[in-house]
């Protein structure tokens, strides 16, 4: 099961007058912020006084105090994996037999897209380089920062900052294991004065989608691009991504899941009474797409990631909740150690059968959570905010660290998921 960082580099609000009477005369709409096109900051951040996030924020009380403080066991046998030419990680994904990490490269005079791939049946990779042909001028300094496959077919997702106002310039990579290809698009594919931003890719039954944002009536709706032949068309939104006068859709990751279906992760945020932002998962494939609002939400909470069980509804999704980690269940809200989270952190959920990891950032420092039957054990992991994870077996593979300069690292849960 692969999971990526919540919202390829977080969330920030910027102001824009004249809309829809909303926010006190202003629409609100997401830029994600990579640092340096590294995936998945979760930042959440206030770019005015007039925006939907202050008001959040000045509606939100603080954290209870944590009702279950637990200091976590220091875990061990992390290591950190070399990767071919220095490549900086933004992304990990399995696709087919292989283990493939995008992310870029950078001698100091040249930043350049990378991929490398290993086995997934070793226990040791040999990591070798896949080769890149860039055909954009934005595809030649791009971070690869979300990755989907199947088979021995693959899909990425570049970032480079560009234009007068360093927006993010997007571009679409395709190919196998052995070769992937930058494939150019029109500049209004992703681009223009109703845009909103790429958030990730996803890979369902009908094959890859990109998942994002893209102005309506009400401000940014979520938004989903599939591929006809090499060029992406975006498709009609789904009603339940749609916003309304006083619900706003807040989209922020997608995973594909087992079944075929894909969950994108985020809140709604509901200006019925005052200002909630309840943490919240769509569930679909092509054009049907199932809103659930998570229960016991607090007064400010998200999703980060879900994994779904086999081809049943069975899912858990790990998001925030009035400032610390929530992990939420078919049983409703798990009982966790207290682990707070600031705005910069966020995390993973993976699975393996009826084992539940989260890989998870707080205040900067790594922490795993372990969840079985009801029951949650709490761990040290590599430092740094967490971008993705995979795991393969019993092997967790990690991307964690600070801004443009992250690693991956891996260790054998066996023990730790047999207790």
């Amino acid at each position: 099961m692969v999971a990526t960082a919540a919202r390829p580099g977080g969330q920030s609000f910027e102001a824009r007058p004249d809309a829809a009477g909303l926010h006190g005369g202003y629409e609100t709409a997401y830029e994600p912020d990579y640092g340096g096109g590294v995936l998945g900051t979760g930042r959440f951040v206030a770019a005015s006084v007039t925006t939907l996030a202050l008001a959040l924020a000045a509606c939100t009380p603080a954290p209870p105090r944590p009702a279950r403080s637990v200091e976590p066991v220091v875990l061990s046998g992390w290591v950190t994996v070399d990767l071919p030419r220095d490549l900086i990680p933004a992304t990990v994904a399995a696709v087919g037999n292989d283990l493939v990490v995008g992310g870029f490269v950078d001698s100091g005079d040249v930043r350049a897209p990378a991929l490398a791939r290993g086995s997934a049946d070793d226990a040791s990779p040999e990591w070798v380089p896949v080769p890149l042909q860039p055909s954009t001028p934005y595809g030649r300094v791009a971070s690869l920062v979300s990755l989907a496959g199947a088979g021995r077919s693959m899909t990425a997702l570049g970032a480079a900052h560009g234009g007068a106002h360093a927006n993010f310039r997007w571009t679409v990579w395709t190919g196998t294991p052995t070769g992937v290809a930058d494939r150019p698009q029109t500049f209004e594919t992703f681009g223009g004065q109703e845009a909103g931003t790429l958030l990730a890719v996803a890979q369902d039954r009908r094959g890859p989608l990109i998942i994002g944002t893209w102005q309506g009536a009400h401000g940014l709706d979520g938004a989903i691009w599939r591929a006809e032949g090499h060029r992406w068309v975006r498709q009609p939104t789904p009603p339940s991504l749609v916003n309304s006068v006083d619900r706003q859709m807040a989209p922020r990751t997608a995973t594909g899941q087992p079944d075929g279906s894909v969950a994108i992760e985020g809140s709604v945020i509901d200006l019925r009474d005052g200002v909630h932002q309840v943490a919240a998962v769509w569930r679909g494939s092509g054009g049907d797409w199932l809103l659930s609002e998570l229960p016991d939400p607090g007064r400010r909470s998200e999703a980060w990631s879900t994994s779904c069980e086999g081809q049943g509804p069975d899912c858990a999704t790990v998001g925030s909740r009035d400032g610390t980690v929530a992990v939420w269940t078919g049983d409703g809200r798990a009982d966790l150690p207290a682990v707070t989270v600031a705005d910069v952190d966020v995390g993973v959920l993976v699975r393996r059968a009826d084992r539940l990891v989260v890989a998870v950032s707080t205040d900067g420092r790594g922490r795993l959570l372990v969840g079985h039957d009801g029951g949650w054990r709490l761990f040290t992991a590599p430092d740094g905010v967490v971008r993705a994870a995979v795991l393969v077996g019993t092997r967790l593979y990690l991307v964690s660290g600070s801004e443009g300069a992250a690693v991956l690292s891996v260790r054998d849960l066996a023990d730790v998921l047999a207790g």
